[in-house]
């Protein structure tokens, strides 16, 4: 359970969410459960899937592959013709997110780059009509600077687990071995709060979500 809701109000969000895995999701969920990895919780791709399915982005950016779960709740919301461009950091767990677009036929459509993030970014090209952010928590102020600039205006950038356990509101139940980690969240979350390019929401869903739509001229 997540720490940011009351446990009667975490039971009936999840309860209440009704998104549809496909097999090759349900596949990848048992896969998460066995080897421990977390993945996005259903409310979150419930949430993700709406916003795709209504800004209709062409090519998407994704910030933390994992085993391949949101990348393919975002897969399923794009048209036909839409790309997702991701990256993850460890061999062998981008090794099971491409056993796993094998296995959904997604390999056209899905472009995996191995190693880190920031690095990544640096030589990354082109524009992203709709960023997803789900990479190590601490590291979210490294990739902002690349991010604004790779998102198109009228863009959203979306960044998963932004309120991290209920921490960055409430000093009392900081882990101490979190404290950097909460430090830098509560920069980040600062930034793209008052950035000028941006309108940003907060949803205190999952163990939070940041919602930022990049402003046209």
């Amino acid at each position: 359970m997540d720490r940011i809701n009351k446990e009667y109000i975490y039971e009936l969000i999840n309860n209440l969410s009704n998104y549809k895995d496909t097999d090759v999701m349900l596949s990848i969920r048992k896969q998460a459960q066995n080897n421990q990895l977390p993945i996005l919780r259903r409310p979150v791709a419930c949430l993700l899937d709406i916003l795709i399915r209504s800004s209709k982005p062409q090519n998407i950016l994704e910030i933390g592959t994992s085993i391949g779960y949101s990348t393919m709740v975002m897969l399923n919301a794009l048209g036909e013709t839409g790309k997702i461009y991701t990256m993850e950091i460890d061999d062998k767990i981008a090794d099971m997110a491409i056993n796993n677009f094998k296995q959904a036929g997604a390999l056209e459509r899905v472009k995996l780059f191995w190693g880190d993030a920031k690095e990544i970014l640096y030589y990354m090209e082109g524009s992203f009509d709709f960023i997803f952010m789900d990479g190590p928590k601490a590291q979210y102020l490294n990739y902002l600077p690349y991010c604004l600039d790779l998102l198109k205006p009228g863009g959203l950038l979306v960044c998963d687990d932004v309120l991290f356990y209920g921490m960055v509101a409430d000093k009392q139940i900081i882990n101490r071995r979190k404290i950097t980690i909460v430090k830098r969240m509560k920069k980040f979350l600062k930034i793209i709060s008052y950035h000028p390019d941006l309108n940003t929401a907060i949803v205190p869903l999952g163990d939070g979500v940041s919602i930022s739509y990049k402003k046209e001229a």
